[in-house]
C-alpha cells in the first residue's frame, strides 16, 4: 500500500453514503428526490474531520476518514475507517416520535457499509460505535469500522488475482 488506497477509500465512502435516501432524508428534513446529493458535499457531509465553527442553525453533519493503526506483517495492515455523525440537539428527535436522529444515522450508515467488499480486501466490519459531542449542543455518534488491506504492491506490478484468499 503506497497510501492512494485513502483517497480511493474516501470517494467510495462518500459516494456510499451519498446514494443513501434515508441517510439523506436524515441529514435534511426538507430533503426531496429532485434534490442532489452533491448539495451536502462539503456543507454537510465532509471526507475529513469537520467540526463547524459557527453554526446559525441547527444541522446534521457526517465526517468520515481513515488511519491506519498498524501494519499486521509485510504483506497485511489494517485499515480503519471512522464517521463522525453528530447533530445540533433541536434535531435530535425525529419528527413523529420516530426516536433519536443519532441513532437512526448510525444504524443506516452501519447497514450501507458494514459488510461491504469495496474497501480493503474481504468484508469491512464494524468495530464500535461511541457518543460523540464536539461542540456545544451537538450530539452524535462516532462508528469504526476495520478492514485488511494489502501492505505493499506486488514487486513486479501485478495486479493481485481476484481469487487469492486474505490472511
Amino acid at each position: 500500500m503506497q497510501l492512494e488506497e485513502f483517497y480511493d477509500y474516501k470517494n467510495q465512502l462518500m459516494g456510499d453514503l451519498l446514494t443513501n435516501e434515508t441517510i439523506l432524508k436524515l441529514l435534511d428534513d426538507d430533503y426531496e428526490i429532485t434534490d442532489t446529493p452533491e448539495k451536502f458535499m462539503y456543507t454537510q457531509v465532509f471526507p475529513y474531520e469537520y467540526i463547524p465553527e459557527t453554526v446559525e442553525h441547527g444541522q446534521t453533519f457526517i465526517c468520515c476518514d481513515v488511519d491506519v493503526q498498524r501494519a499486521q506483517n509485510k504483506t497485511f495492515l489494517t485499515p480503519v475507517f471512522y464517521i463522525w455523525e453528530f447533530t445540533h440537539k433541536s434535531k435530535l428527535r425525529l419528527p413523529n416520535g420516530g426516536g433519536v436522529r443519532t441513532d437512526k444515522l448510525a444504524s443506516e450508515i452501519a447497514k450501507t457499509i458494514n459488510g461491504s467488499r469495496m474497501y480493503g480486501l474481504g468484508e469491512l466490519n464494524f468495530y464500535s460505535a461511541k457518543r460523540f459531542a464536539p461542540i456545544m449542543d451537538y450530539q452524535g455518534k462516532v462508528l469504526a469500522f476495520r478492514a485488511v488491506d494489502f501492505n505493499r504492491p506486488s514487486p513486479t506490478g501485478q495486479r493481485v488475482p481476484s481469487n487469492r484468499k486474505a490472511g
